[in-house]
């Protein structure tokens, strides 16, 4: 049985991810559907990029990962499709899939053109539901994807600018903020292996981590090592450095958010 997952920004006020889930089961009831998530923030194009990274490999092989961020919904972007790890991904081209290609490289890349598989009228403003639902639905129901368009290469696609973390000369890593989740941490692109060599292949050296305010720290284990209210590093379930306060928010108490840089270095 086919599984599609979504990744959207449409939140659930509206009828859009609805909509589109119904599209895709008209053509195809067969197929399971999963939420990855519908609560990226609004166009944030590098939280989906992260996200869908950190997701895609804890599902089915052969899993196809409808992923719409789309501030370019309309416009000249392209719509991909690609494959990586026996999974495939169907999105706009807009830096959605820079860090999977980062992290396992892209392959079977088509520009998706074939206005055949998509709905009689399309929208300008909602592709989900007029093109990334109907080509879905055909890719799974054994659709071959040579059929979708054109071949692209990997390096022609888009890529998100100055999300990579930098280590100076000075052997400061500086990174960015990816997301605050719903409890407040702020999580990062900086990766336990770049801190394992900042710290010389311990992690118990204590770290100055500078997000706007300077703290002072060294990585725990657990958030219950600190008392509720205190702030704390930690390597959450991505496998990036994350900042936190036991049992509060740490985005509220620093008032920053995605982009904000954040600068390590040994304390």
């Amino acid at each position: 049985m086919a599984v599609i997952s979504l990744m959207t920004d449409f939140g659930a006020q509206d009828e859009y991810v609805g909509v589109m889930k119904g599209v895709i089961l008209a053509a195809a009831p067969e197929v399971r559907i999963v939420d990855l998530c519908h609560r990226i923030a609004p166009q944030d194009v590098a939280q989906g990029a992260f996200m869908i990274a950190a997701a895609f490999r804890y599902f089915p092989t052969q899993t196809l990962h409808v992923l719409v961020v789309d501030p370019g919904v309309g416009g000249k972007r392209r719509i991909l499709y690609a494959e990586a790890e026996n999974h495939r991904f169907l999105c706009p081209d807009n830096g959605l899939l820079t860090m999977v290609a980062q992290s396992t490289g892209l392959n079977r890349i088509r520009q998706v053109d074939n206005r055949a598989l998509f709905a009689p009228r399309v929208s300008r403003t909602f592709h989900g539901r007029d093109v990334f639902a109907p080509v879905a639905a055909f890719l799974a129901q054994g659709g071959n994807p040579d059929q979708l368009g054109e071949k692209t290469a990997p390096e022609g696609i888009e890529r998100l600018a100055d999300w990579v973390p930098q280590i100076g000369a000075d052997g400061r890593i500086t990174g960015r903020i990816v997301a605050a989740d719903r409890f407040g941490n702020l999580i990062t692109n900086i990766s336990g292996a770049l801190l394992a060599d900042l710290l010389r292949g311990t992690l118990q050296l204590r770290l100055q981590v500078d997000i706007g305010q300077q703290l002072t720290t060294h990585l725990h284990d657990a958030y219950e090592e600190v008392l509720p209210g205190a702030v704390l590093a930690i390597i959450g379930s991505r496998e990036t450095l994350e900042i936190a306060i036991n049992q509060g928010r740490a985005c509220d108490r620093f008032e920053v958010g995605p982009g904000w840089p954040v600068t390590v270095q040994r304390g």
